[in-house]
């Protein structure tokens, strides 16, 4: 059985220190490059994206690559670790990652089905 913050096929969001994360770490930006190139490890922890929060083109083109690649993510079944700084807050039926003093939308990434597990600390995405 999986660990917390870690259920393959879905992403995994989560708090750094939180939970126990995997060796492979890679920063955002080349997770972004490894789905274009449909490349994306079987286990991995992606690191930094609190730090891409404010650069919307960058997020939009995440956004759109993310929801681009999700059968295929679906079909190989990976698991994804997206680890963040920050903490989660509830606002409606979604989530908001607070960063830096500002709340930024996990839905506008993620999609709508974000799904609060275990303490607070972990939010599972499907792909």
């Amino acid at each position: 059985m999986a660990g917390p913050g870690q259920i393959p096929g879905r992403y995994n969001i989560i708090v750094a220190g939180e939970y126990e994360t995997f060796d492979h770490q890679m920063p955002i930006d080349e997770f972004l490059q490894r789905l274009k190139n449909d490349d994306v490890p079987d286990e991995v922890s992606v690191v930094g994206l609190e730090k891409m929060l404010d650069d919307e083109e960058f997020i939009n083109e995440l956004a759109r690559e993310m929801d681009q690649r999700a059968d295929d993510l679906e079909y190989q079944g990976p698991t994804i670790q997206i680890v963040v700084e920050g903490s989660f807050h509830r606002r409606g039926k979604t989530y908001d990652l607070r960063y830096d003093d500002n709340l930024y939308s996990l839905q506008e990434i993620f999609g709508p089905q974000l799904e609060r597990r275990e303490g607070g600390n972990w939010i599972t995405s499907p792909f």
